[in-house]
């Protein structure tokens, strides 16, 4: 992901391939004639749904692992293509329409696993103690997912038609799928590398997990001291995780060279530090990342906080259109807007009871998280329009301070009033990616919309088993899955529950500047500095996880930047390459996880 694509600057940040030309595409109307090729079809949907399983799955083990995940709206447009193209060897051509429904189901089904809180709410809430089961988070996700799509679907005609925000994802998914379907050459060139390291991916896990063939990282020679303190202690090294590599190709030079920065500040500078002024005794991992997560956690807020307050003047418009909403449009538009209109009442109902019953969130504190999700939604979509950063995790943790604050003393309450925003938010920004590309391509929102709602259903289902069976295989907060969504939901709640003084020892000043540097970085990177400037939220992320994943993220940054500096013809290629080797070590890791479970093999 380059510094045009989602997410970057937040906790939880999306994972979007860089589309360098710009989309050259223009919008269509959304009512096509009835000559227009098929677009609601049956394969679309099975194909829609098969990659967006896989998607969901591999969403659950980046983000528990990185706090990362991706989109999904490139990959899920290559692969739709690949599928529909075989499928219809026996029926009729496969259409840009079709394609793009099939992705929008596959987006959907995708972001469950943010929606549902599984990578930062749920997590956060069991380590501060409370567990919901399994069944109530799936419809909790259901509920918040289902609210998401409504909400984009309101916003829909002012910002991308009224306004015309470019939402670039959306845009250069759109001119993807123009360019499969016109050049017979694009599938080839951008898949080869996709399935090449998928598979090369897959051997790595199996020979590092299962067969104990690979070390998890090379260390640096224990020999060599930082501080005091040797390489090894300090996990300095590189590591044999694909999935790495293929996060840094993704999300290119700045980001991998800020969350590298990051790591050498907290890892090198402020460990060696905390051992030797005696701040800590105990050298290992948890005990240090558990100091050093609260600057971490500042660069990211104040990153966050500087992001959203340019939206707030936004709020009276969007306000306008939620209560427009079902009374524009002809046709299918007018029709589907009744049916969204109706539907929101259901969806807030089984919310509602959901976050009473698993999350102890009363009506009346759910009803007060629900007046801040819609406004906060509208916000975190019109920075994704204007941006195309999705600040999920940073308007859910904006709820988390005022609900801290309202009613000190209970953490569990605002991470879970926090991950109410969050999981809307996080369905309202994928929703729009995909809506937006069928707006340039000419697609029915309606038509979107109607596969939207069920990819809820079916994410739900297949992310909640995949979570389980990594956390019970891996645990909370292990080097395996250091989960810094999570641990970044669980400081906010207990630093605006409890206050400062709950902090570690000599922690509250380095938060504060923490926060201080995520504003300055944040405002400086709107000016003529930002090329030059590292990410704050990214520099964060370096703060929470080991110390080799931050330098192995970065290798694969630099390695896609060479290969766009030096062989630009082969940058999709090295693009579809990172996506694979993501895919690959997810899928393998979430299976060797329910082998282990089953007690079939044990992992070497």
């Amino acid at each position: 992901m380059s510094e045009r694509q989602s997410g970057r600057a937040v906790a939880a940040p999306v994972l979007v391939p860089d589309e360098s030309s710009s989309p050259s595409l223009h919008p269509v109307p959304s009512e096509v004639p009835a000559s227009t090729p098929p677009e609601l079809t049956a394969r679309a949907l099975v194909a829609g749904g098969l990659i967006g399983a896989v998607l969901a799955v591999t969403n659950v083990y980046t983000g528990l692992k990185t706090g990362f995940w991706e989109s999904g709206c490139v990959l899920s447009s290559l692969l739709a293509f690949g599928g529909l193209s075989a499928m219809a060897r026996r029926g009729p051509p496969v259409s840009p329409l079709e394609t793009n429904l099939s992705q929008t189901a596959a987006v959907s089904v995708g972001a469950v696993p943010a929606t549902a809180g599984l990578l930062g709410a749920v997590p956060a809430l069991a380590m501060l103690g409370t567990q919901p089961p399994g069944w109530a988070v799936a419809l909790w996700g259901v509920g918040l997912g289902t609210l998401g799509v409504l909400f984009a679907f309101a916003l829909r005609r002012r910002l991308l038609e009224d306004e015309a925000l470019p939402f670039p994802t959306g845009a250069a998914t759109a001119e993807l799928i123009s360019t499969l379907h016109s050049t017979g050459s694009a599938y080839a060139e951008r898949v080869r590398g996709l399935w090449v390291s998928g598979l090369a991916s897959m051997g790595l896990t199996l020979s590092r997990d299962v067969w104990g063939l690979v070390p998890q990282a090379s260390m640096l020679p224990g020999s060599l001291t930082v501080g005091g303190l040797s390489a090894n202690s300090l996990m300095l090294g590189i590591g044999w995780n694909p999935m790495m590599l293929g996060i840094g190709v993704l999300v290119g030079p700045r980001a991998g060279l800020s969350i590298l920065l990051g790591s050498a500040l907290a890892w090198a500078g402020l460990a060696p530090w905390l051992v030797s002024a005696k701040v800590v005794t105990d050298t290992s991992f948890p005990t240090l990342s558990g100091w050093l997560l609260w600057p971490g956690v500042g660069l990211m807020v104040g990153a966050a906080a500087t992001s959203l307050l340019s939206q707030v003047g936004a709020l009276p418009s969007v306000m306008r259109d939620l209560r427009k909403l079902g009374q524009d449009g002809a046709g299918w538009e007018s029709t589907a807007g009744r049916w969204v209109a109706r539907a929101v009442l259901p969806a807030i109902v089984l919310t509602g009871v959901m976050a009473w019953f698993a999350f102890q969130l009363s009506p009346l504190y759910f009803l007060l998280a629900l007046l801040l999700t819609f406004p906060l939604c509208a916000v975190c979509a019109r920075a994704t329009g204007q941006t195309d950063i999705a600040p999920m995790s940073p308007v859910g943790q904006l709820a988390q301070v005022g609900f801290g604050l309202g009613v000190p003393g209970h953490p569990g309450l605002n991470v879970a009033a926090g991950g109410v925003v969050s999981g809307a938010a996080s369905h309202t920004s994928g929703s729009l990616w995909s809506l937006q590309a069928g707006r340039l391509l000419g697609a029915s929102a309606s038509r979107q919309l109607l596969v939207q709602l069920p990819g809820v259903l079916l994410g739900a289902a297949v992310a909640v088993p995949a979570y389980a069976l990594l956390v019970s295989t891996h645990g909370l907060g292990s080097e395996t899955l250091p989960m810094p969504t999570a641990q970044q939901f669980k400081a906010v709640a207990e630093l605006a529950s409890k206050g400062l003084g709950e902090l570690p020892p000599s922690s509250t000043l380095a938060t504060g500047l923490g926060f201080l540097a995520g504003v300055l970085l944040s405002v400086g990177a709107r000016g003529r500095l930002a090329r030059w400037l590292p990410s704050a939220a990214a520099m964060g992320i370096g703060f929470v996880v080991p110390a080799y994943y931050s330098v192995t993220l970065c290798l694969g940054a630099l390695l896609a930047a060479g290969v766009a500096r030096f062989r630009p013809s082969a940058t999709q290629t090295v693009q579809s390459a990172g996506a694979g080797a993501i895919v690959g070590e997810s899928l393998l890791s979430v299976l060797i996880a329910a082998l282990v479970a089953a007690g079939l093999i044990h992992q070497g």
